[in-house]
């Protein structure tokens, strides 16, 4: 009996402590998860470390680098959540940070910084490849510490790999930190291998997660095929593969009634896709919620907008520069303001211009609230007063009954709210309704083979999309939106090639006596390009043929001018004569319908 009731005793005991386990919290195993591969990626970085120290062998160094960027395609999604600032020490661009407000320059580092050290035809710089390796594992252990302090939540873990999704169809398939090397497609098989990893915590609670795994298994199956990076089918693997992961995704989300992260962003917090229809939220920006937008306050500031008494001379208005069937541009070299004077640059279209984090080439304004008021002042565009168009309204009848219907709460006319307005009316200048936009959303039948064709060049080859960032094809970095890049590319004065010459303009360099910011400029879209010639701020280049040509040469130093700051690569594109044409075909598929 005494030995019976022992063996039911240990039978209880292993019910208790094995049998009947209680299964850990998801967001509990994605938490040790990611520290465990953040400690993976320090050793594997201390043994690179070790590999640079005591060899000259390049093949072998390149290899182990190459080892080490895929362990941290491993850590990505949550470090570029939660420490995006850091990870701009771990994997941002090979370029100078300049903090304006700071009035400081930061020297790059990081895997770009390593990966242009190693993948050199120069003599291989030990000193400073050491030195790097060395900061790239001080930020990571940054990271670590830093990571100790995080309360991580279901919403936040999802919101992590959606975005880490979007970043892979944005920046990881074209290339974006990965120049040198060349290992686009097989980090992009990582990202999907680390996001099932991932997702398999939340395999008891998403009711699709096993359709997600073999979703991403499709996705990596589809990378392994491809040839290589210039021949790979982006267009496919978004359309095909990826958008219905995303899809997916957010359907298990939902159906789990795990909330959406909803942080006040240009690309909205609950959308499945970067190509839904108002996917993008253009009020994200607006510093107080009294300032957003209505359909009164729309129609008052059209109207405004078109308004030659805004100006001095009583002719001009904004209407003038940014006409509608030119895709709010003019059509002209550069603009003519007040009194026909010529403002000196290009007219940008002001569509898609609310999905911006500063305004002008020069980034030189914080909003479209600010942007009015500058255009209306500057004594070479319209000359005008605030004064005075408050005075308008408030003596024109029809101007007044828009105004009150638009703020009825104001007994007033404050010149902030006319700039508000005729800030509200630009940002209801979004259609993404272009055919592009219809095939991302499914329609396959909306591009020719032709238009696919250079958008995978542009995403590629081309490298345009290294910039030109889809689905906005602007300058604001995804997935977070937090910031629009300028560029140097050194611009000619003119379409003479053979003959090139630097246009003076400063860009930013006016207003910051940075170096790194001469003759840079804000990365437009490039969205409805086909209406917008002539082309760049000083319209240089009057057809698309011309433009490709200066890309396809390197820009200013490719075509052999001094440019030491330019941001554009000066190695030349070496595109054909077809595939130039390819891509332009593709940038004609961006013209809203």
């Amino acid at each position: 009996m005494k030995n019976g009731s022992g063996v039911v005793w240990l039978l209880v005991f292993a019910l208790l402590t094995g049998g009947c386990s209680v299964r850990k919290d998801p967001k509990q195993v994605v938490y040790q998860k990611f520290a465990d591969d953040l400690n993976t990626l320090i050793a594997r970085n201390e043994d690179f470390l070790g590999r640079v120290k005591t060899s000259n062998d390049l093949t072998m160094l390149r290899e182990e680098f190459l080892k080490l960027r895929l362990q941290y395609k491993k850590t990505e999604a949550f470090a570029e959540y939660f420490f995006p600032t850091t990870v701009r020490l771990v994997n941002g661009a090979p370029l100078d940070e300049v903090e304006d407000e700071e009035n400081a320059v930061f020297e790059p580092g990081g895997l770009q910084v390593i990966e242009e050290l190693i993948y050199t035809d120069e003599p291989l710089d030990k000193d400073e490849l050491v030195r790097q390796v060395r900061k790239f594992g001080v930020n990571i252990k940054r990271i670590k510490t830093l990571w100790v302090d995080i309360a991580l939540t279901d919403p936040h873990v999802l919101n992590a790999l959606r975005l880490e999704l979007f970043r892979l169809i944005t920046l990881g398939i074209s290339g974006f930190d990965n120049p040198a090397s060349g290992n686009a497609l097989e980090e992009s098989q990582q990202v999907l291998r680390s996001f099932q990893e991932y997702i398999r915590s939340y395999d008891t609670v998403l009711p699709q997660s096993e359709k997600l795994m073999s979703q991403a298994d499709s996705a990596i199956l589809f990378l392994k095929k491809s040839k290589n990076f210039n021949d790979f089918d982006r267009a496919a693997f978004i359309v095909d593969y990826i958008n219905p992961i995303c899809r997916n995704l957010h359907r298990s989300q939902k159906a789990a009634s795990i909330a959406f992260v909803n942080d006040r962003r240009l690309l909205r917090g609950d959308v499945a896709t970067l190509f839904d229809e108002g996917a993008f939220d253009t009020e994200a920006l607006v510093a107080n919620d009294r300032f957003r937008s209505t359909a009164d306050r729309i129609a008052l500031g059209q109207k405004l907008f078109y308004d030659g008494r805004t100006s001095g001379n009583g002719k001009t208005n904004c209407g003038t520069c940014h006409q509608p069937a030119l895709a709010y541009t003019d059509g002209l070299k550069t603009s003519k303001g007040f009194d026909n004077g010529n403002i000196g640059r290009n007219a940008p279209t002001i569509q898609y211009a609310a999905l911006q984090q500063a305004m002008f080439y020069d980034l030189r304004s914080p909003s479209l609230e600010d942007q009015a008021a500058d255009v209306i002042h500057n004594k070479q565009e319209m000359h005008g007063s605030m004064g005075e168009i408050a005075r308008l309204i408030g003596t024109d009848a029809d101007y007044q009954r828009l105004f009150k219907k638009a703020y009825p709460e104001l007994d007033s006319i404050p010149p902030v709210y006319i700039q508000n307005s005729l800030a509200v009316f630009v940002r209801s200048l979004n259609p993404f309704n272009s055919r592009f936009d219809k095939y991302m959303r499914g329609d396959k039948k909306s591009l020719t083979l032709e238009e696919i064709a250079g958008f995978n060049l542009f995403m590629g080859k081309a490298k345009c999309g290294t910039c030109h960032f889809v689905p906005l094809f602007n300058g604001t970095v995804p997935p977070d939106y937090q910031r629009t890049e300028s560029e140097v590319l050194g611009v000619t004065a003119n379409d003479d090639f053979k003959n090139a010459k630097i246009d003076e303009d400063p860009g930013r360099g006016a207003y910051n006596r940075f170096p790194q910011w001469q003759h840079a400029f804000k990365t437009s879209t490039i969205r409805n390009i086909a209406k917008t010639a002539p082309y760049m701020h000083n319209g240089a280049y009057k057809t698309l043929p011309e433009l490709m040509e200066f890309y396809n040469e390197g820009g200013g130093a490719g075509l052999g001018q001094d440019v030491p700051n330019q941001t554009l690569a000066a190695d030349k594109l070496d595109l054909t004569p077809a595939e130039t044409g390819l891509v332009i075909k593709f940038m004609e598929s961006l013209t809203d319908l």
